[in-house]
């Protein structure tokens, strides 16, 4: 049975003399569109017309250049998704469709059920609340409890011990899926051999970056990251 979304914020009362409240700004995502569509030309031409201090280093202004990839395009006409009996607005959710075909999922996914209220999510803070374990702890915790599908999503991942926690789980059957960035997994790689983990058993595929351990039983995808 699903439960309502947990938060571990510290911080959101409004009387609590130590409260921040959020900081946006649209100009920001402006002058990065302007940076991404015309270069630093573009950029800097934003900031004097907008009136905005530069905000981005150096570093920062080059990492965005390296990494910033065009999204895809789709030749195929938008089709509208109209459920049977529905009204078609477009606040409608549907979860189990999309425009783009499914991936490949080669270990399986647990059998869907109908949705029954919100989903169980758990959002975790670093540092964590007093009294409260670390987010490594409580993640090493779920994987360890998991009885079906295990799914990671990360930048970077070097943690050889959450590393080693997923490989027993797969050695328990435990289907494991883990989604790197392109760019950083390289040093998965590098820890999975430092591991003695027999990188001979990945295989990539260049269509959609993924790679595969089938022994244990764990796939992985790396994908790059997108600004914007």
């Amino acid at each position: 049975m699903a439960h309502r979304s947990q938060c571990s914020s510290a911080g959101d009362d409004l009387l609590d003399p130590n409260y921040v409240p959020p900081h946006y700004r649209e100009e920001y995502r402006l002058a990065i569109d302007a940076l991404v569509e015309d270069d630093l030309e573009g950029y800097y031409e934003f900031l004097q017309s907008a009136d905005v201090v530069d905000f981005l280093s150096r570093q920062e202004i080059e990492h965005i250049k390296c990494t910033v990839k065009v999204p895809y395009q789709s030749t195929q006409p938008e089709l509208p998704y109209v459920e049977s009996g529905g009204d078609g607005s477009s606040d409608t959710y549907w979860p189990v469709h999309s425009d783009l075909d499914a991936p490949g999922l080669d270990l399986g996914w647990p059998e869907q059920h109908r949705f029954i209220g919100p989903t169980d999510v758990t959002t975790l803070v670093n540092p964590s609340e007093p009294d409260m374990p670390s987010i490594k702890v409580q993640a090493r915790r779920l994987i360890k409890n998991a009885q079906q599908v295990i799914a990671v999503v990360m930048d970077t991942f070097t943690d050889v011990d959450i590393f080693a926690d997923i490989l027993d789980a797969a050695m328990r059957n435990v289907a494991v899926y883990i989604i790197l960035d392109e760019q950083n997994a390289h040093h998965f790689t590098s820890m999975a051999s430092n591991c003695r983990v027999n990188l001979e058993n990945i295989q990539e595929q260049l269509e959609t970056g993924k790679l595969c351990l089938p022994s244990p039983r764990v796939e992985g995808l790396t994908g790059s990251t997108r600004r914007g």
